[in-house]
């Protein structure tokens, strides 16, 4: 009788998860991807569908597609809610029980809120496909309020306001996307509103922008911003938020409806569910080979993992998740050879964010570019990485359309039904 093969178990198809995945196509090893959604997100993205410009189909795509024709790797759509590592089983919330012989945790991160429950209530997240459609839809629905405001000679600036809070690569690139939106839109379709009553608020607890760029980027994509209309407040948190007011640090309030919140994340509630060492930052514990420390055919990557590089923690990216992602992949063929495990070595493939059309900063080694170089630098980078010709196509047409005509075409306030009794397992 043949032997079985190795059973891999992977707990999310993000850009780890999927990366260590493809490594393992048509290795000897059985592999079930697991993930509560059936598709992958390229969520650097994610913003311009919150921001009316890309639908959700140009930047996801279905792990079924993209693993189709890979035989020995099966996707598996569930949400896991814990593990068994003494019995080597991973728990799904539908009940289903995936044994393993070597299991790669993968979940991800969540929106942290750093405990401000005031602000949790009430902020609109940018983090997943569902908060952007909804973050989309509360913007469209702030411009129709405010014409409705304005038609019954009540004022609508509060509906015009809009603060975004974080300026790391999201919090600027929503802030400038916005912008274009609001600005871009509002002249030319709403003639009962005054342009000048829009006010777009960036606020950021730090003293700069883009505090893991050089300093000098940073500062070329503030001065950018404040030139596309957006105000620029750093050294000032948010400390309460209500329906109708955002109240700051330095006690101003601000009257507004819309508080968006991109100031950081978490690792994914996963990690407190099971039982492994955490780091400060609550990310799981590993050791230089990615492997869960006390656990010697566990592994742990991208956002989820404290992987280290030059004494800090990788910061939470799609690049190094990719790495890992391959490098655990590399490492469990390995183990199964019975052949040394390789060390983690990261290398950083730079940073960029963009600040809007024709703007963007970037640092890739010690080459550091902003303006149209470096928005011509992001777009071929952002299009390399997305998967499936489709989406890259799609996503160069709706660039190109913005660029042209300065117009978010995707402005259709809708809402899905809610499921029937029979869509629901």
């Amino acid at each position: 009788m043949e032997a079985a093969l190795p059973r891999v178990v992977i707990i999310g198809a993000g850009f780890g998860g999927l990366a260590c995945a493809r490594r393992l196509a048509n290795q000897p090893v059985a592999v079930a991807l697991v993930d509560q959604n059936n598709f992958h997100l390229f969520t650097p993205l994610l913003y311009q569908v919150a921001s009316s410009l890309l639908n959700p189909s140009d930047i996801a795509q279905p792990v079924r597609t993209i693993l189709r024709g890979v035989k020995n790797v099966r996707f598996v759509q569930a949400c896991v809610t814990g593990v068994d590592f003494a019995g080597c089983v991973v728990h799904t919330e539908d009940g289903t029980e995936l044994p393993y012989d070597y299991l790669v945790i993968a979940a991800g991160s969540t929106t942290n809120y750093f405990g401000q429950k005031a602000v949790e209530a009430r902020a609109e997240g940018l983090k997943d496909l569902p908060e952007a459609l909804g973050l989309r839809n509360h913007i469209l629905r702030c411009l129709e309020e405010a014409a409705s405001a304005a038609g019954r000679g009540a004022d609508p600036r509060p509906w015009l306001t809009f603060v975004v809070v974080g300026a790391g690569p999201t919090g600027v690139e929503y802030a400038g996307a916005l912008s274009e939106l609001v600005r871009g839109v509002l002249p030319r379709e709403y003639p009962e509103l005054d342009k000048n009553g829009v006010r777009l608020v960036l606020a950021e607890g730090l003293e700069r922008l883009l505090p893991a760029f050089p300093e000098g980027l940073g500062a070329s994509a503030a001065r950018e911003l404040v030139e596309r209309g957006v105000e620029v407040r750093t050294g000032r948190r948010v400390v309460d938020v209500t329906p109708e007011t955002v109240t700051f640090s330095d006690g101003d309030v601000l009257p507004a409806r819309t508080l968006v919140w991109a100031a950081g994340v978490r690792p994914s509630d996963l990690v407190g569910a099971i039982e492994v060492g955490r780091s400060r930052s609550g990310r799981i514990e590993i050791d230089s080979a990615l492997r869960v420390k006390g656990h010697s055919k566990v592994f742990a990557i991208g956002d989820v993992a404290a992987a280290e590089h030059e004494g800090r923690e990788i910061p939470m990216l799609s690049s190094p998740a990719m790495q890992e992602g391959r490098a655990a992949a590399d490492n469990i063929l390995r183990a199964i050879a019975g052949r040394p495990l390789r060390l983690f070595r990261y290398r950083s493939r730079g940073s960029m964010a963009t600040i809007g059309k024709g703007a963007a900063v970037a640092k890739i080694g010690p080459l550091k570019v902003s303006g149209f170089v470096g928005w011509v630098l992001w777009l071929a980078v952002h299009l390399y990485f997305l998967i499936g010709f489709r989406n890259r196509f799609a996503v160069l047409v709706g660039w190109a359309w913005n660029y042209m005509r300065s117009d978010r075409p995707v402005r259709m306030l809708v809402r899905a039904r809610e499921p029937l009794d029979s869509d629901k397992r």
